[in-house]
């Protein structure tokens, strides 16, 4: 691994003594997470895969809950344009599986004994990254929806939460008395959360515990052996060693995971009020008169995580946009955006082109005619708010859109950025064909509200 990485200011020096390698690879990390993910990174994998897998072995319990969730978050990213399914199960042969077989050793040195009580079954716990519903947090809804319809069922919840909680969710516990939320505290390390969680099961004895996070606490409190089932709802990556179930969404449905009883198809659901909220109109008129969005324009949006941004979906744009002048494009979303800013600078410096970082969804929607689905890796719930406002989403058939084919109409997917072009001019100059996808569109979204289905799916279980 060269000593530098091209575009930083970081040093990374990977000829120094084992001793500080620990050391150094975490700071690769928190330098990659810290600046945008960038794509360019994916050159060192191969040298970190053996790094990390040599200093797993020699790792304590809480380095093991630090550097390991970060660097699977790093190799799910960083790789996102491959297969998906190869992708998970590389990760999952070369890293989680023998996280797995550390972390029960630590837990067994560390003398965590198997607890054991009888559930109450109308009790739940959930532990999740963030309580939040709107930004660029995706599972967030959708543990929304998971209270909403428990809480419906009469279930009494406490929701741990390691990060952040947004004004619904407070509302919703001001509203609920059986809903509880505990807000890890900022200096925790991973073993107090792991005793906390411990307690908690021992003096609240909940049926189940949810969690949408694949690599992080829930684990540990897995393989501590508690009498609560654990359930994991996949936010997208399926290929887990652990918990006892795992909850799949019909978008991630998998004919070799089922074949075993671990894995559990679940109805999707997302609030319908939630994807599509009230907005203030003189905010979306201001950002189409900041940005020269005029009544003539047909606007295009994609909002992403910048690492599903791909050279192949920028060169689709670039034809879409070179194509005809009246089009624009608003992109948006987190992470490394200088690929986009550098493909598209000619439609930049002429207002067609508009690059994004974190911004509001429920504007940029609302400035939008229609929604261009990234590739090879389609977008996954910013298309359904998009959908939710009435706006088509126009994909390209690809492996990885198999079952997200699901969540979309099938009249706007597409095998070649010809036929995609041809079916944008078409809702370009045709109005009762863009009414007609628009309702499509609404309709695919609020079938997505299925909350009290998707409890009593988690119920049964």
């Amino acid at each position: 691994m060269k000593n530098t990485t091209k575009s930083s200011k970081y040093i990374l020096n990977f000829s120094i003594p084992k001793s500080y390698h620990k050391c150094t690879n975490c700071k690769f990390l928190e330098f990659y997470f810290n600046n945008g993910r960038p794509k360019e990174f994916i050159k060192y994998e191969n040298e970190l895969k053996t790094l990390v897998y040599e200093l797993m072995f020699e790792m304590s319990f809480e380095e093991l809950l630090s550097v390991i969730p970060n660097y699977y978050q790093f190799c799910y990213t960083v790789s996102i344009e491959d297969d998906s399914l190869l992708n998970q199960s590389k990760i999952s042969e070369h890293l989680l599986v023998p996280f797995s077989k550390m972390l029960k050793k630590t837990l067994n040195q560390l003398k965590f004994k198997p607890l054991f009580y009888d559930v109450f079954e109308d009790r739940y716990v959930i532990i999740c990254r963030h309580a939040v519903t709107t930004g660029m947090y995706a599972p967030g809804p959708a543990i929304y929806s998971i209270i909403t319809g428990l809480l419906d069922l009469g279930k009494t919840i406490i929701l741990a939460t390691l990060g952040n909680v947004d004004q619904q969710f407070i509302k919703l516990q001001k509203n609920n008395s059986r809903l509880t939320i505990l807000k890890k505290d900022d200096v925790s390390t991973s073993f107090l959360q792991l005793i906390n969680l411990r307690k908690i099961c021992q003096n609240f004895r909940p049926t189940k515990i949810i969690t949408e996070m694949p690599v992080n606490i829930g684990v540990a409190l897995y393989y501590s052996k508690i009498t609560s089932k654990v359930l994991y709802w996949s936010p997208g990556f399926t290929h887990v060693p652990w918990f006892d179930k795992v909850l799949l969404v019909p978008e991630l449905i998998n004919k070799n995971l089922l074949k075993t009883n671990k894995f559990v198809e679940v109805p999707r659901s997302l609030n319908f009020e939630l994807i599509n909220p009230n907005v203030n109109y003189k905010l979306v008129k201001s950002f189409k008169q900041e940005n020269l969005i005029l009544e003539s324009d047909f606007v295009m949006g994609t909002f992403a995580r910048y690492e599903l941004i791909s050279e192949t979906f920028l060169e689709l744009v670039f034809n879409l946009l070179k194509i005809n002048k009246n089009r624009k494009i608003i992109i948006a979303g987190t992470n490394d955006n200088s690929k986009a800013k550098k493909k598209l600078k000619k439609f930049i410096d002429n207002k067609q082109a508009i690059i994004l970082g974190f911004s509001d969804v429920h504007i940029l929607g609302n400035c939008c005619d229609v929604f261009l689905d990234t590739i090879p890796y389609p977008c996954g719930f910013s298309a359904i708010e998009v959908m939710a406002k009435g706006k088509p989403v126009l994909s390209i058939n690809q492996p990885n859109l198999r079952n997200y084919k699901k969540s979309r109409v099938n009249k706007l997917i597409f095998e070649n950025k010809d036929d995609l072009n041809g079916c944008l001019i078409k809702l370009e100059n045709n109005s009762k064909f863009y009414n007609e996808m628009s309702e499509k569109s609404i309709k695919i979204a609020k079938d997505y509200d299925n909350s009290l289905k998707l409890a009593e799916s988690i119920a049964s279980l």
